[in-house]
């Protein structure tokens, strides 16, 4: 059974999907700016056992709101929390990929006795520290060619002359492990004016780490692809240190789009 629908969140209309019924879980997206479909469909056996839900963050197919003031940390954190309380849920079972496993974080500590179960994937890490290490990362992987190209597409981008999928054409490969992979990611919409407030919001206000102790009763699992852009041996720094209970899992043959590739 699926089943979709706006919710009228912080005077923001919010696109939800439900499939399946059970147990719930939310999934939050990454980017910033990124949309649900990314899950899509790959997550769907899921719904033989679980009723999944999946949002749209301020992006996708939900409302652009017309003040950049409502991009903020704190707003998707109270979206969130409005969600939960539409859905008339008592606790939450969060899936949080890359930038939406920042999200589930931000989330826990501040309304921590509204949470049962997270799950992150492809975790970037508890600090800004994490989100420079991903992009360090990503341009010490480019051969020199597409080094170029994407010296070139930058300037583009910014005055119209490129689209955004010029660069993800680039930057695509360099997310997963088999390029074939690729093949399998549905086709999805990327928001470059949320991805840029965002960024600046997580360099200027996203650090939970001193506030992770508070989730040390919630069960947390972190799956992360053995090729991942944050590598397994680099988010020990980064981020499992901080959540010293959480299970860990990693994926052999694997890059930062495991959804996709595992």
């Amino acid at each position: 059974m699926e089943h979709t629908k706006y919710f009228n969140l912080r005077g923001t209309k919010i696109f939800v999907k439900t499939i399946g019924s059970g147990t719930p879980i939310i999934f939050l997206h990454g980017g910033p700016g990124g949309e649900h479909r990314f899950f899509l469909p790959h997550m769907e056996p899921l719904s033989q056992d679980f009723r999944l839900i999946f949002y749209d963050q301020r992006c996708g197919m939900s409302e652009k709101p017309s003040n950049e003031n409502s991009y903020s940390l704190e707003d998707e954190v109270e979206t969130l929390e409005e969600l939960r309380m539409n859905l008339g849920l008592e606790k939450l079972n969060l899936i949080g990929e890359s930038w939406g496993s920042m999200l589930a974080l931000l989330y826990a500590v501040k309304y921590t006795n509204n949470v049962n179960k997270i799950l992150l994937n492809a975790a970037v890490g508890a600090s800004v520290e994490g989100f420079n290490e991903f992009e360090k990362e990503l341009f010490s992987r480019f051969t020199d060619k597409d080094k170029e190209r994407v010296n070139e597409i930058l300037p583009k981008l910014e005055t119209g002359e490129a689209v955004k999928n010029e660069l993800f054409d680039v930057i695509d490969p360099y997310y997963v492990y088999h390029v074939e992979s690729l093949k399998r990611k549905t086709k999805t919409t990327s928001n470059p004016d949320v991805n840029r407030i965002m960024w600046r919001e997580i360099e200027e206000h996203y650090d939970p780490r001193n506030e992770l102790h508070k989730l040390e009763n919630i069960p947390i699992s972190i799956v992360q692809g053995e090729k991942d852009l944050i590598t397994p041996i680099k988010l020990e720094d980064l981020l499992l240190r901080f959540l010293p209970k959480a299970e860990f899992t990693v994926l052999l043959e694997c890059g930062h789009w495991s959804v996709v590739e595992q």
